[in-house]
């Protein structure tokens, strides 16, 4: 594992008190990933929107599903089927 190849999952409550939490590892992931801080921060704003869309839908899952990724191209963040993604 480097800073232009990696993956992990986590399975996060479905509670806004983790939403901050989703945010703080978008930002750590994207300068882990050297992101530009414009980047990093909006990159960081799209994660968190997409935790809290999830919030708002109704869903049988106790936990939303957050895969954190990077192939030697884009971060990614996989949210419940929602992608996000920051070019380093």
């Amino acid at each position: 594992m480097d800073a232009s190849t990696f993956e992990f999952t986590l399975s996060v409550p479905r509670d806004p008190q983790f939403v901050s939490m989703v945010r703080g590892l978008a930002v750590q992931a994207a300068r882990y990933a050297a992101c530009g801080s414009s980047e990093t921060e909006t990159f960081a704003v799209s994660v968190e929107a997409a935790v809290q869309a999830c919030l708002r839908e109704t869903s049988p899952e106790a936990t939303i599903s957050v895969v954190v990724r990077r192939d030697a191209g884009p971060l990614e963040f996989l949210i419940d089927g929602r992608t996000i993604a920051v070019e380093p």
